[in-house]
């Protein structure tokens, strides 16, 4: 593609993308068609070798990045433990917990990035606000993600450190913790999966907070043309997970929505962003807890995209949406 090409290309895109945010507020509709045009090709046109560039490219929390993204708390002590997992594998785990020692609850976190993407590192401002605000220890394993491998190894990651840190999680909480799971977009899929692993195993979950959560990766998702993620990069990301692995959309092992049951369950909160191609899924699944009898908080953002969370300080409702994960988990531990 010679230069002229290029920038009519790139003008297409940019008018495509800045009609598709049409319906936010001025300042967040600015900073999306910003962060999707600073990604360069689009996901499903991403070949293995750059889909592994992409994943470390997000900027340290630091001004004026910070001012989108939030800072990190001060004082939240942040290391990297290993915790032994199936196969005499071990999972690269990030720990964020407060100075004072041991606590006896623990917020297990499942970042996002379409099980191909995302790193925990990515959630520090939100997972050390959470550590200030309830006093809890976080722990968020970095995965193993696809293409290099497909489902349901992340899957077995993710529970297999949830067995681990119901034991005591080697001494970083006190012997017998309160847990909570939690993730957003694949890992809201990842926690609604561990939900279901904890009840059936007989372990007693205090919650679980599913942030526009991907429930059913079998659904059909009519809203395509979406800010920040498209129905087109979600098909992309299925596709990296799934093709080869063997599973489908509807096997219960990556789709939570297709259990043979959801009664039982730990407490949910789901909090879905309207402008997102997963938020009619995400609604669907709150409602069939709520049907299956498990108490449930359900809130739909207005006017925010996909990602929301991760930029609390480009979006008008982003910091409320910190603020209701860490007053739900408080009244789960009280």
């Amino acid at each position: 593609m010679d230069e002229r090409s290029a920038l009519v290309a790139g003008g297409a895109r940019l008018r495509s993308l800045w009609t598709a945010s049409a319906g936010m507020p001025l300042r967040t509709r600015v900073i999306s068609t910003g962060l999707a045009m600073s990604q360069g090709k689009p996901l499903s046109e991403l070949s293995a070798g750059e889909l592994q560039k992409r994943r470390a490219l997000s900027p340290p929390p630091r001004g004026p990045v910070s001012w989108v993204v939030g800072r990190v708390t001060p004082g939240a002590v942040i290391e990297t433990v290993q915790v032994p997992v199936r196969d005499g594998r071990t999972v690269s785990t990030r720990v964020l917990r407060s100075a004072s020692g041991p606590s006896d609850t623990v917020l297990i976190w499942y970042h996002g990035g379409g099980w191909a993407l995302g790193r925990p590192k990515d959630f520090d401002p939100l997972l050390s606000f959470l550590v200030e605000q309830t006093g809890c220890v976080v722990l968020a394993p970095d995965y193993r993600l696809a293409p290099e491998d497909k489902a349901p190894a992340g899957v077995h990651d993710c529970l297999d450190v949830l067995d681990w840190a119901a034991t005591g999680a080697g001494g970083i909480t006190t012997p017998a913790p309160r847990i909570a799971v939690g993730g957003d977009s694949a890992g809201g899929n990842l926690a609604a999966l561990a939900a279901l692993h904890a009840r059936d195993r007989g372990l007693q979950l205090s919650g679980q907070v599913l942030v526009y959560p991907a429930t059913d990766l079998a659904t059909d998702r009519p809203y395509r043309n979406a800010p920040i993620l498209s129905g087109e990069d979600m098909d992309a990301f299925e596709a990296f997970y799934l093709t080869g692995s063997g599973l489908t959309g509807t096997d219960p092992v990556v789709s939570p929505a297709h259990a043979a049951s959801h009664a039982d369950l730990a407490p949910a909160l789901v909090q879905t962003a309207e402008l997102d191609p997963l938020h009619p899924e995400g609604e669907r699944y709150a409602q069939t807890l709520e049907s299956a009898g498990v108490p449930t908080r359900y809130t739909c953002y207005r006017g925010v995209p996909h990602g929301f969370l991760n930029m609390p300080g480009g979006t008008h409702v982003g910091y409320q949406a910190w603020w209701e994960i860490s007053d739900t988990l408080r009244r789960w531990w009280a």
